[in-house]
C-alpha cells in the first residue's frame, strides 16, 4: 500500500468536544515556521505494539516526525503506525471532525537515532534477579515508566529488555548497587536498501570530544544519504560545546538536506517535573546565540510546560502560528502559495521545534492496554519479528468496521486528545496544563 499523506494538527476550544485536524505543512516548512514538533520513541524502546500505537496516535495529533530506534522491526512498527492513523482518519474524520480531510503533502517523517559511541539513549538495564536481597522493597520497579522491572517470584525476575529505553532510575534508586547498565552501538549495516528506502532522516547522537568517532560513523552512513530529507544532530551541554558543533558542521557540509541542532538537556526526564525542560532550553539559547547554520530544536525534559517558558523569553515565533478559525482550505493555501518562511532575524532568535519522548510517552501509555482492546477488531494473523527473533502479533485494519459503540468515551478519543493538547502548544499557541502538575 503506497501512501503519501500528511497529518498537521489544529485545536478547538473545546478539545474534549472535537479534535480538529488540518492540512499542515510539510515537515520542512513546519521547520522553517517554528513549529516543527517530533514524537521520540525512544533510541532504545522496543515494544513494537506500544511504538505502533504511539506513532498513530501522535501522527492523527499532527507531529512532523517520529523518531524510533535503528531496528529493523520497530521501523516495521512505525510504519504499521502510520498507516493505521491514515486508515482512521479516512473512517473516523466525520466523528471526530466533523468530515473526511485529505491530506495530500506528506507523512510525517520517520527518522531512526544512531550513536557514535557510549550514549546514555542506548543503553538497557540489567541485574540478576537471584542477588537481591530477599527483604528488598523493589525500589525499581516503582521508579520504571515502562513496567520494564518485572517479577515473577522472590528470586525470578528481570528487566523486559523491548520494554527498557535506557532511562537509569533503577539504577540510581536500587539499594545494593547491582543493577547495570548495558550500552551498544546502532549499527547502520543492519539495514538492507530496501530498509533504507522507508526511513527519511536520521539521528546521531554524539558528545563533545567525539570528532573521530563522529567522522567513522557519517563515513559509515554514505550508502544513506541520498535517501535523507534530513540530519539531525543531538548533543548534550559542554562548556566547548559550540566549537564542537562547529567542527562538525565543517565535517559535515556540505549539505543537501535540513540540519537540525537537538540540544539534549536531561535526557528522558520531561515527565519528571516541569523544572526538567530548563535544562534544554539553555542549551538552545546558547546553540541560537552561536548562529550555527541549521535550526534548533528543544529535546531532554521536554514537557507541557516548555512553550510557555519559550514564549516568556521570546524563542518561539510568533508569526508562525496558524489560527483555527482560519479554516482547512486557508491553511492550505497558505502552505502551497505563500511558503510563510522566516526572515532571517526572526529564524536565528527563536526555536525551529521541540521534541517530547519520556513526557510524550507519558500522557498516552496509561491508556494503551485498552486502546489495544478496543481495536481487537482490527487484529490479523500477521507478525512482525523482532530483534531477538520473537514473533509479536501485529495490530492491522483489516477491516473498515468501526470498532467504537462510544467513541466519545474510549480510549482512543481519550488517548488522541491527550497527544493532540501537547502538539497543540507549538502548532496553534493552545495552552492544555495537565492536571498532575496543576
Amino acid at each position: 500500500m503506497n501512501i503519501d499523506l500528511a497529518f498537521g494538527a489544529g485545536c478547538e476550544d473545546k478539545p474534549e468536544s472535537g479534535l480538529a485536524i488540518q492540512p499542515g505543512a510539510t515537515p520542512h516548512l513546519a521547520l522553517q515556521q517554528g513549529h516543527w514538533v517530533k514524537l521520540i520513541c525512544g533510541a532504545s524502546y522496543q515494544d513494537m505494539p506500544a511504538v505502533r500505537l504511539l506513532v498513530m496516535l501522535y501522527a492523527l495529533a499532527g507531529v512532523d516526525c517520529v523518531d524510533v530506534a535503528a531496528d529493523s522491526a520497530v521501523i516495521a512498527a512505525a510504519r504499521r503506525g502510520l498507516t493505521d492513523a491514515v486508515q482512521l482518519a479516512a473512517m473516523l474524520g466525520d466523528q471526530l471532525w466533523g468530515k473526511v480531510l485529505p491530506f495530500p503533502q506528506g507523512l510525517p517523517w520517520l527518522m531512526v537515532s544512531l550513536n557514535d559511541s557510549e550514549d546514555p539513549h542506548f543503553r538497557k538495564a540489567h541485574f540478576e534477579s537471584a542477588h537481591c536481597p530477599s527483604d528488598c522493597d523493589r525500589p525499581c520497579v516503582s521508579v520504571c515508566p515502562t513496567a520494564a522491572i518485572q517479577f515473577q517470584g522472590p528470586s525470578l525476575g528481570g528487566v523486559a529488555t523491548d520494554l527498557c529505553y535506557g532511562c537509569g532510575r533503577c539504577i540510581a534508586v536500587c539499594p545494593v548497587g547491582q543493577i547495570e547498565a548495558q550500552s551498544y552501538l546502532a549499527s547502520p549495516e543492519a539495514f538492507s536498501a530496501q530498509q533504507l528506502a522507508q526511513i527519511d532522516a536520521i539521528e546521531i547522537h554524539t558528545q563533545t570530544g567525539h570528532r573521530e568517532e563522529f567522522a567513522q560513523l557519517w563515513q559509515r552512513l554514505r550508502p544513506w544519504r541520498s535517501h535523507l530529507k534530513l540530519v539531525s544532530i543531538s548533543c548534550p551541554d559542554h562548556d566547548q560545546v559550540v566549537p564542537y558543533l562547529r567542527e562538525l558542521y565543517e565535517l559535515m557540509a556540505p549539505l543537501s538536506v535540513p540540519l537540525i541542532w537537538q540540544t539534549d538537556g536531561r535526557p528522558m526526564s520531561g515527565d519528571l517535573g516541569k523544572g526538567t525542560t530548563h535544562a534544554a532550553i539553555r542549551l538552545a539559547r546558547k546553540v541560537l546565540g552561536a548562529g550555527l547554520p541549521g535550526y534548533v530544536q528543544l529535546a531532554g525534559g521536554t514537557n507541557a510546560y516548555t512553550v510557555d517558558k519559550l514564549l516568556e523569553l521570546g524563542l518561539i515565533n510568533h508569526r508562525s502560528f496558524a489560527s483555527p478559525s482560519d479554516g482547512y482550505g486557508q491553511i492550505g493555501e497558505i502552505s502551497r502559495f505563500q511558503t510563510a518562511r522566516m526572515d532571517a532575524a526572526s529564524a536565528a532568535a527563536t526555536i525551529a521545534g521541540i521534541a517530547y519522548g519520556s513526557y510524550a510517552r507519558s500522557q498516552v501509555l496509561p491508556l494503551i492496554e485498552d486502546l489495544e482492546k478496543e481495536l481487537e477488531l482490527w487484529l490479523d494473523d500477521g507478525s512482525y519479528e523482532q530483534s531477538d527473533g520473537r514473533q509479536v502479533a501485529s495490530l492491522a485494519p483489516s477491516t473498515s468496521e468501526f470498532p467504537w459503540p462510544a467513541l466519545d468515551h474510549s480510549a482512543f478519543r481519550h488517548s488522541l486528545t491527550r497527544a493532540q493538547k501537547l502538539v497543540g502548544q507549538l502548532k496553534f499557541h493552545q495552552h492544555f496544563l495537565p492536571t498532575r502538575y496543576g
